[in-house]
């Protein structure tokens, strides 16, 4: 998804984040109207102890940010797949699928059609491509070692000193999803957040990618595909795919990485 760039342009450490964050804590949508408005009347935000100072230009820009995440997650709801719409993208490309293995017959045997679609067309772009880290990437210069707290799903053109990786969070089951889909957004938050540390430390700049599909349970947990969102406007994530977007924008968006 093409986001727009004035939200990553205000910085990963602006106050409107924690706001946000704050914002969603709160319980109710009236609640939270309330909130807002005594945040404007009061410009500060108040505990039992202290008063912190949040400007009126501050709440202004949350206002805004709000309405721009709705209809983005409008437009990232249209854009997942059905794990069969998924699975016909492969069958057209002849590409062999696995399915991840659950302990019980009784459990839906979900495909890793994502996987086997990103595979395909980083493959088609460059051989120097790691579709199956087995270890944590690990970046070294001169003054500074950095290695992924976990592994991730893909790295360009190796897990040593990488210039992208990716993550890849596919739930085709047929539930409402559950908590494994809000660690999802733990773990790219907390690689984003070690990378942002990374780059300020060092001046190396490497592309954090996340996908995301599945539209029967993304569908039921939209409050954390807007946390996805969240992220990538804020600068944690660089590139948002989600579902078919990995069809139509992930090859010519790393090719141009490539050239560059």
């Amino acid at each position: 998804m093409e986001l727009d760039g004035k939200w990553r342009q205000i910085g990963p450490r602006h106050l409107m984040w924690d706001l946000l964050r704050y914002y969603l804590s709160i319980r109710g949508p009236m609640r939270q109207r309330n909130w807002i408005a005594n945040l404007l009347e009061r410009e500060c935000v108040a505990t039992e102890s202290a008063e912190f100072p949040v400007p009126s230009a501050t709440v202004d820009l949350l206002i805004e940010y709000l309405e721009v995440r709705k209809a983005t997650c409008k437009d990232a709801v249209g854009r997942l797949r059905t794990e069969a719409e998924a699975l016909q993208f492969c069958k057209s490309h002849r590409v062999k699928v696995r399915k991840t293995a659950t302990r019980t017959r009784v459990h839906h045997q979900a495909s890793k059609s994502l996987v086997a679609a990103v595979e395909l067309i980083a493959r088609g772009i460059t051989s120097e491509v790691n579709t199956d880290p087995q270890t944590r990437c690990i970046w070294c210069s001169e003054n500074a070692l950095h290695v992924t707290a976990r592994n991730v799903d893909g790295a360009v053109p190796s897990t040593a000193n990488p210039s992208v990786i990716w993550e890849i969070k596919e739930y085709w089951g047929k539930t409402k999803g559950g908590s494994k889909m809000s660690d999802a957004i733990y773990e790219c938050h907390l690689v984003g957040r070690e990378l942002l540390d990374f780059r300020d430390a060092t001046g190396i700049d490497v592309a954090h990618v996340v996908f995301v599909d599945g539209s029967e349970q993304w569908g039921h947990r939209l409050s954390d595909l807007r946390r996805f969102i969240d992220l990538t406007y804020q600068g944690l994530i660089d590139r948002l795919f989600v579902g078919r977007d990995v069809e139509t924008e992930f090859g010519p968006w790393l090719q141009e990485k490539m050239r560059v």
